[in-house]
């Protein structure tokens, strides 16, 4: 193997941190982002180990703790003070007993460098807090440099957790993660390195090393750890066993025949698109695999266990020839593989539809955003209000599981587009059956932000970075700030913001009255794979009913109860102004930016 600059035999333990509001899945599929991260770094010489604190908190962990300890980890003030050295005795010893546990329950070897992802970061203490503890007792007890990471969170980030936590000594913002990570291995060893987009601890002060828009060449391949897929395994009577308890034909279905394992997997994450709003810059180049080693790693997959792949490409379509491609090769190699992805509308038409169902489709996502003809154009959207209800029809026709994306409170914006996306949702009422909705955000990477003369906006200062506050409140995602506008000629800010919070509320009710709350978020992955391959496409009306009825009350994966409010999920896992009294959406409202 060629000199890297990293010691021989290196060990790295890579950490997918738990959260308590990060989805609602009776039964997540597991994280990707270490497995990416370990695959880069094998491939560098080192020995990784991939530790799944999400699944083993969840599980295990918090119940093996005391009400106090577990109490003691959500205390923001208390972690602060202990890992800055100024906690009473005591309570230095209870958190020392606490990390004690967490070491032991995780199996943390000992190793030279901790890699903690912030993949799914929200502000809320469980997450920091734990990664925080952690980090201080993997230093204390093996001496090993930490680092924490993710691209979606800006330097200033970085800056605040790390001057917070002396534990970190480093924070990556780096487009392409695994490249930064290797530079980190390399400084950490006292080698010569080339830090990118890092913001790195040196001798006391904390320094920027920028760069790291380069994104990655080629999609990731991910390198699961087998022992990590196994906790995600499940048969169906553990899936059934999350929902509705009441439902009478669960029992003539359960046949303990077969484990499901649903695996996240991409291959191109860029995007060929130019939609106004999308933060994903369709300048870049293109990192789609081939289509034959898309084949290969679904194959290893499979040999896995996978039952099922969830695509997290930008789209399954973004180029109409390789999607047929794939499609048929899907097929020709029998891999038996049920999927769920994005699919794109722009490049579309029914002989693709039918090859994407055969090849294993069962739930599409299609991002319709409005039913707005005008807004649709405005923001470069490059299909039809038309389009869209045909392709929606003929999936559900197909049997496929069609769930759609909508954004409310677009720039310009008019009462009339509010209207034609309400009358959408009442038309195509019957082909769908998820949707997502988001009230508008304007991304700092979007061509609204870059191209604002254009849109016919006037993009508002940010505020200071050290002004906003990490921790509260709690449901707020951190990648999530939406920076302020005046519409040119329209609205300014103040009242565009509250025009964007009732076309939100509007949306939302409209979804409430024709599906009610349970359609908004939840996919209800491994249900579906199960039903799926138990039944069907053609049965899709008798799934569509017994999704209708086990939902009606599910257990999520970090609950220990059936939850039945559907209302109160929303509000705290999507938005928290969607659901909230006028004065209320107000105030959070002008909030939305963090500021």
């Amino acid at each position: 193997m060629k000199n890297t600059g990293i010691p021989k035999k290196t060990r790295v333990a890579l950490v997918y941190p738990p959260g308590e509001q990060k989805i609602s899945e009776p039964i997540p599929p597991p994280n990707m982002t270490i497995a990416v991260l370990a695959d880069a770094l094998v491939k560098q010489g080192c020995e990784v180990f991939q530790v799944d604190a999400e699944k083993e908190w969840f599980d295990r962990i918090q119940f093996l703790l005391g009400k106090r300890q577990v109490a003691l980890i959500f205390d923001k003030d208390s972690v602060d003070a202990f890992i800055n050295g100024k906690a009473p005795a005591k309570l230095a010893a209870e958190y020392g007993r606490i990390s004690a546990t967490l070491l032991k329950e995780l199996g943390i070897v000992p190793v030279d460098l901790l890699g903690i992802t912030f993949i799914d970061m929200r502000a809320e203490p469980l997450i920091i807090n734990f990664s925080a503890l952690l980090a201080l007792a993997v230093k204390k007890k093996y001496g090993a440099r930490t680092v924490i990471g993710y691209r979606g969170m800006p330097k200033e980030g970085y800056f605040y957790l790390l001057r917070k936590y002396p534990c970190f000594d480093y924070g990556v913002y780096a487009n392409w993660g695994e490249k930064a990570l290797i530079e980190i291995l390399k400084d950490a060893a006292g080698e010569k390195s080339a830090m990118i987009g890092t913001v790195a601890r040196r001798r006391g002060k904390l320094r920027n090393y920028g760069g790291g828009e380069e994104r990655r060449p080629m999609a990731p391949h991910p390198l699961y750890d087998d022992r990590i897929l196994a906790k995600y395994k499940a048969y169906d009577g553990e899936i059934f066993s999350k929902y509705n308890p009441d439902a009478p034909f669960v029992k003539d279905l359960v046949k303990k025949d077969k484990r499901y394992l649903v695996t996240p997997y991409a291959f191109e994450l860029t995007c060929t698109g130019a939609c106004a709003f999308c933060d994903n810059d369709n300048r870049l180049r293109s990192d789609m695999k081939s289509v034959d080693q898309v084949i290969d790693e679904l194959s290893e997959l499979k040999a896995k266990g996978a039952t099922a792949i969830y695509f997290i490409n930008s789209s399954f379509n973004n180029h109409y020839k390789q999607a047929e491609e794939l499609c048929e090769k899907m097929i020709k190699n029998k891999l038996g593989l049920k999927w769920f992805d994005c699919a794109n509308l722009r490049i579309m038409d029914e002989p693709l539809l039918d090859k994407m169902k055969a090849a294993g489709a069962i739930k599409l996502t299609f991002g319709v955003e409005t039913g707005s003809q005008r807004l649709m154009n405005y923001v470069n959207k490059g299909t039809t209000v038309e389009k869209a209800a045909k392709y929606l029809e003929y999936s559900d026709k197909l049997g496929i599981w069609n769930h759609i994306e909508l954004i409310a409170g677009f720039p310009t914006e008019t009462e009339k587009d509010l209207r034609d996306t309400l009358a959408l949702v009442d038309r195509i009422k019957d082909f769908v059956d998820l949707y997502t909705l988001n009230p508008f955000y304007l991304y700092p990477n979007s061509r609204f932000y870059r191209e604002p003369e254009k849109f016919g906006i006037r993009v508002l200062p940010a505020p200071p970075m050290q002004l906003l506050n990490f921790f509260y409140p709690i449901y707020r995602i951190v990648q999530q700030y939406s920076l302020k506008f005046d519409e040119i000629g329209g609205l300014p800010w103040k009242e565009k913001n509250e025009q964007i919070v009732r076309s939100t509320k509007a949306l939302s009710g409209k979804i409430k009255e024709i599906a009610t709350f349970r359609a908004i978020g939840n996919e209800h992955v491994y249900l579906l794979n199960c039903l799926y391959d138990k039944l069907g496409h053609a049965r899709k009306p008798l799934i569509r009913k017994m999704v209708k009825v086990l939902t009606t009350k599910f257990k999520p994966y970090n609950l220990n109860f059936f939850m039945d409010d559907f209302r109160t999920s929303f509000s705290k896992e999507k938005d928290p102004r969607i659901f909230l009294p006028i004065k209320d959406t107000e105030f959070l409202g002008e909030e939305r930016d963090g500021s």
